[in-house]
């Protein structure tokens, strides 16, 4: 695919290893791609199955091979939180829809440092991943934290070793806030970092941290309580200090705009006084054309339960659901576009 390849060469490598697909069954539903949403994609599949006995399988490998297995047309959907254009799409005969939001929040590792405590700039955020600030007691930390002791301690940088939306997100903030970021590294699923030590998805970046002192990492916000790890503040754009919430993600949420026919959109350094700086989108990828066209039927009544019914528990799992009833409505419009291998739309 042309918009990976271009844009995320490093992850080629990865990328090129076997996939295996799933064992599929009349009454199942393949799905794989980030980890970022996993939590609520499991939340779904598990309500979904005890109400309709079908049982939707739900793989958190990641976007990029996400993005690839879809392509490849051996799942039924994926799940990316690295949006594609519309000529994207089209080139790999897709429809793409945005999923639910949710806030990436740096975790640290560092002793006598509770949650809220410690913040950061963004800049200095990205001084410590690209090496430049390598103590936690450096003065551009401490300036920003004159209020606590923070120890002469090696900071320790944790990163993500598969293609990653949630990389893709975070690295996004890092271009915006970090001129040097931006030149030296841009944005990218998988990156040569210059420094730290790397893990696979999430749950593997909130491991790593909870055992290693000394450690800064990135997640999505779940894993960052399901984990207990502390979590920190940062500077938005505004110039306000604020801590990772459902309530600062749903603000830089708010500013959303769903035009564009592929609805992708960046949510990072957004203004507004209380915005958290780093939301994620996660989208949902289907394919326009289905040769099996009652995978393409169960696929499509899956994500229509999504939508109708998936919102409280996406909020409790501290996402962003989409409820936006006039954009439900247009989605399900793109949906009866949905056809078989001889042009009958699937959805009647």
């Amino acid at each position: 695919m042309g918009y990976f390849l271009r844009l995320f060469p490093a992850a080629v490598l990865l990328l090129s290893m076997g996939a295996v697909p799933f064992a599929h069954a009349d009454s199942e539903i393949d799905g794989v791609g980030a980890t970022f949403p996993m939590p609520i994609m499991q939340s779904w599949a598990e309500a979904y199955q005890s109400q309709k006995n079908i049982k939707v399988n739900y793989l958190g490998i990641g976007s990029a091979e996400g993005i690839k297995r879809i392509t490849a047309r051996t799942v039924d959907f994926a799940v990316t939180d690295i949006g594609l254009t519309q000529s994207e799409l089209s080139q790999d005969d897709l429809m793409q829809f945005p999923l639910v939001a949710g806030g990436i929040t740096p975790v640290i590792h560092l002793p006598g440092i509770s949650s809220g405590q410690l913040r950061l700039t963004g800049s200095v955020l990205a001084d410590i991943f690209l090496g430049k600030i390598t103590y936690w007691d450096d003065v551009a930390i401490q300036n920003l934290n004159a209020t606590i002791s923070l120890p002469h301690l090696a900071i320790t940088v944790i990163h993500r070793k598969d293609g990653s939306g949630t990389s893709f997100t975070f690295t996004g903030y890092l271009a915006k806030v970090s001129p040097e970021w931006d030149q030296r590294f841009g944005i990218g699923s998988s990156l040569q970092w210059p420094v730290g030590e790397a893990a696979a998805g999430n749950s593997g970046i909130a491991k790593t941290v909870a055992q290693t002192e000394g450690s800064i990492g990135y997640v999505e916000f779940r894993y960052a309580q399901k984990s207990k790890l502390t979590t920190i503040n940062l500077i938005n754009r505004d110039g306000n200090n604020v801590a990772p919430s459902l309530d600062t993600f749903m603000q830089a949420y708010k500013q959303a705009h769903w035009h564009k026919a592929s609805y992708y959109q960046s949510l990072t350094d957004l203004p507004g006084a209380n915005s958290w700086p780093i939301v994620a989108m996660s989208y949902v990828l289907i394919h326009a054309t289905r040769n099996e066209r009652e995978d393409a039927l169960q696929t499509l009544h899956f994500l229509e339960w999504i939508y109708a019914n998936g919102a409280l528990a996406a909020q409790e799992a501290s996402y962003i659901p989409i409820t936006d009833e006039a954009l439900i409505q247009a989605f399900a419009a793109r949906w009866k576009q949905v056809k078989d291998e001889q042009g009958n739309a699937v959805l009647k």
